[in-house]
């Protein structure tokens, strides 16, 4: 039986960028930055330059090398009841189950999607993740197998914003001393940051309160995984980045 989203339910990654590229920009590039859907885009050209779907691109050169087998845009039947709930919390309130969908992503993730987004949308376990995390660490390598050669890793989280830009991102409440990267935060300036950091780590969250910082300086990488509706960076991980980084 052929499921709604792969028969067409929803439209194609890069369907997706062809329909994006149709909007205006908030402005000139290079004239300023705004949070959006660059990481989306990145899959669609992917997709394009590889001849191959994003999620096949990514399974053969990350997932499988790195030995990510419980990474993937879906969740088959075999494997659902190891799938996390998601919750909404509201302060005062107690907290419930959150069942709608969101980001063009399905919530119970059952079948194959027809989008598969460059910058949301993968369901993953803790040590999947840290082996990502440790290739990162390690320049670019894991296990022997190597993912990107040193220069990419250290342009992926070294190349910071202009100036100019960066008058956008300090409206971030909360990543003070920080700057934007290659779709990640890169902390510039420890001094200004509100909890205690390393300079040169950078990392990046996801609206489920998945967490995740890769720290250069101290050989180090941490990650957190929650099921937290609207979470990002929010008490807890900050609380989190203070323990840390006070040993």
């Amino acid at each position: 039986m052929v499921s709604p989203e792969e028969n067409g339910g929803t439209i194609s990654t890069v369907e997706f960028a062809n329909r994006l590229g149709k909007v205006p920009l908030l402005y000139q590039p290079g004239q300023s930055w705004s949070y959006g859907t660059s990481a989306d885009v990145v899959g669609a050209v992917i997709e394009v330059a590889s001849g191959m779907r994003f999620g096949d691109f990514l399974k053969k050169e990350i997932f499988e090398p790195l030995g990510m087998n419980d990474t993937d845009f879906w969740v088959p039947a075999e494997k659902q009841d190891r799938l996390a709930k998601v919750y909404d919390c509201r302060e005062g309130q107690p907290s419930v189950r959150y069942l709608d969908n969101n980001l063009g992503i399905q919530n119970d993730m059952a079948y194959r999607p027809a989008y598969e987004a460059g910058g949301a949308g993968l369901a993953s376990t803790i040590d999947d993740y840290a082996k990502f995390t440790q290739m990162l660490l390690n320049g670019g390598t894991y296990n022997g197998v190597q993912i990107l050669r040193p220069a990419t890793v250290k342009f992926l989280g070294g190349h910071t914003l202009s100036a100019v830009q960066q008058a956008g991102f300090d409206n971030w409440i909360g990543l003070e001393g920080f700057s934007y990267g290659n779709l990640m935060r890169v902390l510039v300036d420890p001094t200004r940051a509100v909890t205690l950091g390393s300079k040169g780590e950078f990392g990046w969250d996801g609206w489920l309160g998945c967490y995740m910082e890769v720290v250069p300086e101290q050989n180090m990488t941490f990650l957190m995984m929650t099921q937290k509706k609207d979470a990002g960076t929010y008490t807890l991980s900050r609380k989190i980045r203070n323990i840390i980084f006070s040993e």
